[in-house]
């Protein structure tokens, strides 16, 4: 009888260690599944996917955080790289991305990772209204704080302490507004500074309010200079020596170019596609819309 309780209590005492072993391993799973970060890879994966939906602030955060666990690394660095591409042609903020793309050039700068990044500095520096001046660093490792100008004998427009517009760039608006300065009274160029100055006060204005960052600005931006580099595009490389007056000789350059850009380009369009995705109505035939012409 005492072997059977013996063995009754033994049978019990395993019984009670599965039981707890089990607990202590759900609790375990439960913990690592909770506490479990998501790795390098799975979340560039997502940052790529997230881009994939036109949603370039969420990515950015994500790369940030990828960026954060191997700041000094390559995969880091061509993270930043990527970073600054998604900051200034996405969420139109290139004060980040001149901090991305600084980081690059002080912590990196002979690494192919590096090339280029020269270019989109002087583009950030442009986009920000700021003038790109090499000797700025040189100021600041002799205690000379390089953000407090003074102004400039040539201003003709200041701000404060700062020079906005000095004699050359006036002149170079002039020039580009078709202004000769040989039959400029002094009306005239009265005018034409105030205009400058409204355009400076308001602009200003418009960065304190952050508009730059409206998603509608932004893609008004973006039309505006595609439409921009369209007309340059065609003016330096396909109509450059077509005379304005001779339309069927511009639209015939024109067209050859197309052609040529879809050949280069392996332009398709799918019209399957089309039919399934829009509700076509049915066009009229050419004869009864000459009829209704006439």
């Amino acid at each position: 009888m005492s072997n059977i309780r013996t063995l009754n209590r033994k049978l019990d005492a395993m019984l009670v260690m599965i039981i707890a072993g089990l607990i202590l391993g759900l609790a375990l799973s439960y913990n690592y599944y909770q506490s479990r970060k998501t790795t390098y890879t799975e979340n560039s994966e997502y940052a790529a996917d997230l881009l994939a939906y036109s949603l370039p602030v969420e990515a950015s955060r994500i790369l940030e955080e990828n960026i954060r666990r191997k700041p000094l690394s390559k995969e880091g660095l061509k993270m930043r790289k990527a970073l600054a591409d998604i900051c200034m042609n996405e969420l139109n903020d290139y004060d980040k991305a001149l901090a991305q793309l600084l980081y690059i050039k002080h912590f990196a700068p002979d690494s192919e990772i590096a090339s280029g990044t020269e270019d989109l500095i002087k583009l950030c520096m442009t986009r920000l209204g700021r003038v790109y001046d090499a000797e700025r660093r040189n100021m600041m490792a002799e205690g000379i704080n390089p953000v407090v100008n003074t102004v400039a004998s040539d201003s003709v427009i200041q701000l404060g302490n700062k020079n906005a517009l000095n004699v050359d760039e006036l002149k170079m608006r002039m020039a580009v507004m078709g202004i000769d300065e040989k039959t400029l009274t002094r009306e005239k160029a009265e005018y034409f500074v105030n205009q400058i100055a409204q355009e400076i006060l308001l602009v200003r204005a418009a960065n304190r309010e952050n508009l730059k960052q409206d998603p509608e600005i932004i893609a008004n931006l973006k039309k505006i200079e595609e439409q921009f580099l369209m007309s340059a595009y065609l003016q330096k490389y396909i109509l450059k020596d077509c005379k304005e007056n001779d339309k069927d000789k511009r639209m015939e350059l024109l067209a050859e170019a197309i052609n040529n850009l879809k050949v280069k380009e392996e332009l398709k369009i799918n019209t399957e596609v089309l039919e399934k995705s829009f509700s076509f109505v049915k066009s009229e035939p050419a004869q009864q819309t000459e009829k209704t012409e006439k």
